[in-house]
This record gives structure tokens, sequence and C-alpha cells, in this order.
């Protein structure tokens, strides 16, 4: 049904799931995703995220109702922090993209760095109503469908969408080297450099060059999980890196261990779940 999302998982660490969004919302949305903690609780390392969560998060009552959880604002992630949920937690959420952020959810990502407010804080206009409904979702597919619906709702709400000149800058950043020329980018939107950047920083408050960093550690990231002993070497030439050296440098600066020790982290995560 077009209402209903596809949730086969296109990407698994340990309770973390993450499903590809509807075919009409791609352009808005970067993926559906769910974390559930069991019975053996592992810390998880949150990573740097150019992006924002619109997640539903607490522990169910036992017949999978709302419990006590709470629907939050995941903002933009810009230093790494340790999250052991307690056993039970569960969370159904939504990743945006930061330029359809304000339209989409009614707030601006840059307000947002590093926390998670409560939406009704926020937005109770959209809020109140929108976690009324997810409280009586007994299953993360159900609370998933009324995310969509909900968003769905407000892309229609504005038929022209974000700024056009914005997307494609951040389009052409989330499927870059890594290493963006953002002057050539410029010329071919047609603008100066200093207009895409100051265009850029005051929708997300990261710059250009940032923002694809992160994008690109992204990459890399999905890549290493899915090996269980990654080639460094040839991921660091895959995803744009220098060499190895320059990959290792960056994945520290980015989440403050290296990445043998990051893989190892969540390759943990993966056989406690």
């Amino acid at each position: 049904m077009h209402n209903t999302p596809d949730l086969t998982a296109s990407h698994q660490v340990g309770g973390y799931h993450e499903f590809a969004p509807p075919p009409d919302l791609r352009d808005a949305v970067e993926a559906l995703w769910v974390h559930q903690t069991g019975v053996h609780v592992e810390t998880h390392r949150v990573v740097p995220d150019a992006a924002v969560s619109l997640s539903f998060m607490g522990r169910r009552a036992p017949d999978g109702s709302g419990g006590d959880a709470r629907l939050r604002i995941i903002g933009p992630v810009i230093r790494p922090h340790a999250f052991a949920p307690p056993a039970g937690h569960r969370m159904e959420s939504v990743r945006i993209k930061l330029e359809w952020c304000r339209l989409l959810l009614g707030v601006a990502p840059w307000e947002h760095l590093d926390a998670e407010p409560l939406y009704a804080d926020v937005r109770p206009d959209l809020a109140v109503p929108l976690e009324w409904r997810l409280t009586r979702a007994r299953t993360s597919a159900d609370a998933l469908r009324v995310l969509v619906t909900f968003l769905r709702a407000r892309r229609d709400a504005h038929p022209r969408g974000a700024a056009t000149l914005l997307t494609a800058g951040m389009e052409s950043l989330r499927h870059g080297t890594g290493r963006p020329r953002v002057a050539e980018l410029a010329a071919r939107l047609g603008v100066t450099d200093r207009h895409l950047r100051r265009l850029v920083m005051d929708e997300t408050v990261i710059s250009p060059r940032h923002f694809a960093r992160i994008q690109r550690f992204h990459a890399l990231l999905r890549s290493a999980d899915a090996a269980p002993r990654p080639a460094w070497a040839a991921l660091a030439f895959r995803h744009g890196y220098a060499d190895q050296p320059h990959l290792i440098r960056e994945v520290q600066d980015l989440t403050g261990v290296a990445p043998s020790r990051l893989h190892a982290e969540r390759r943990a995560e993966r056989r406690a779940d």
C-alpha cells in the first residue's frame, strides 16, 4: 500500500535497523529507523550526523502501546557521545534532510545542535496530535506508518518544496567525494562560492566542507559495518580519502577513536543483538 513503509532493513547494527524512505519522500527524508534495546544493554557510540530525526522514544506498555515514550527532535550531532538506554527502550524514527527540516517539522536545525528536546515543547501545535496517534501504535511498523503519514501531509502542504538552489547544492554535497570543490559546485549552480557557502551555513550551521566530510564518513561506516575485517586501505580508496592514514585521522577527528576500535564496538553490538 502507498502508506505502508517497506521494512526491509537496508542497514543494521545491533538493535539499530534502518529502512529506505517511501519513494515519494526520498527528496526530503534520508531514512526510517528503529532502535530497540533487548535484555542485554549495550552502550552505543553516537557519531556525528548531519540530519535531524523525529523520534518516538521510550519504554512501551506491555500491550505495545505508548508507555512512557515521548516524541523528540534529535538535532544534528556534532560531538560524539555514548548512548546506553535502559532495557526495553524503543525508538521509531524518521531521519530528515537538513534543508527540509523547517518545512516538514517547523523547526530550525541549528537551534537543536546536539540536543533532543520534546517536540511538544518546540511545536505543540504539530506535536500534540501526532504524539496522541503514536501512543496508540502497537508495533514499530504502526508507529513508522503514523510518522510517514504526518510527513507526507506536511510535504503536500509545501508543493514547491525547499529552495531549489539549496536542495541542489546539498544533494551534490551528499553524493560527492568528501573533498568538495565548492567553487566548482557554485559555478555549476550559477552562483558565487561565497553565496553557496552562506546559503548552506544559514540553513544548517554546518559548512559545506564539513557536511561533505560527515556524508563521506557515513558511507565509509556502512561499508565497514558490512565487513567482519574491513580492508581499510581499500575503503580509503573507494570513499575518496587520500590514503589509509588520512582515513584514520578523519575517523579519529569525527568520533574520538580509531576506525578499528569503532568497528569493534559496532560488531560487539551486533553480537549482543
